[in-house]
């Protein structure tokens, strides 16, 4: 019995191990077939709402299931897409000027966008995470990823964390970040962000019984 166990274990990990590779290498073959500018964003999605899914316990065909979110999604995700880069640029551009300016105030100034940037990352992951488990117009999934990333810390220290130990990890282990760098990301993403809504939803309805 304990023999089954942990065969079934073993197989569990290795099924995890090849359906998280094969994603990756789907995001980066989609990615790239929109020119990697428009298959960015919808290759992303595409890839979270394929991850929930067996997060979810289902098992649909992952091939089929990924060209499916990544055909219906294409415009939304990339309209998206566009709110963030817009924002991006100007974080960059704001930290490239203070980071050429040597004086106290640009230092603080530098400090603040570093935050501002830590900020903007779990808002885009958080903004993800919503798009592939919500029903909703884009302006509530922004809005509501603001609302997580400010009362939500654990869950975005666990984002923070998670993110970093995979950049290391990517970093250190040549060939890994080929076949788990964005769909070991993605599990991080949509695990934390879980953490996320379960505690909001467990908000929600404490204060409903209260009521």
């Amino acid at each position: 019995m304990q023999l089954g166990s942990f065969s079934n274990g073993i197989y569990v990990v290795c099924n995890w191990i090849a359906r998280l590779a094969y994603l990756n290498l789907l995001w980066i073959l989609f990615t790239l077939s929109g020119f990697v500018i428009f298959g960015f964003f919808p290759a992303t999605i595409a890839m979270l709402a394929t991850l929930r899914q067996y997060l979810l316990k289902n098992h649909p065909p992952v091939f089929q299931t990924f060209w499916q979110y990544y055909k219906k999604e294409f415009h939304n995700s990339n309209k998206l897409g566009l709110i963030f880069v817009a924002f991006g640029s100007i974080l960059y551009v704001n930290i490239t000027f203070l980071q050429s300016t040597s004086n106290e105030t640009a230092a603080i100034l530098l400090y603040s966008s570093i935050i501002m940037s830590c900020i903007y990352f779990l808002l885009i992951c958080y903004t993800l995470a919503s798009y592939v488990e919500f029903d909703q117009p884009l302006r509530t999934h922004i809005k509501n990823a603001l609302l997580i990333t400010i009362y939500s810390p654990i869950p975005s220290l666990f984002m923070i964390f998670g993110t970093a130990a995979i950049y290391f990890a990517v970093a250190a282990i040549s060939g890994l970040g080929f076949f788990f760098s964005v769909s070991l990301l993605g599990l991080v993403i949509l695990s934390s962000a879980s953490l996320a809504f379960k505690r909001i939803t467990r908000k929600q309805e404490e204060m409903s019984n209260e009521t």
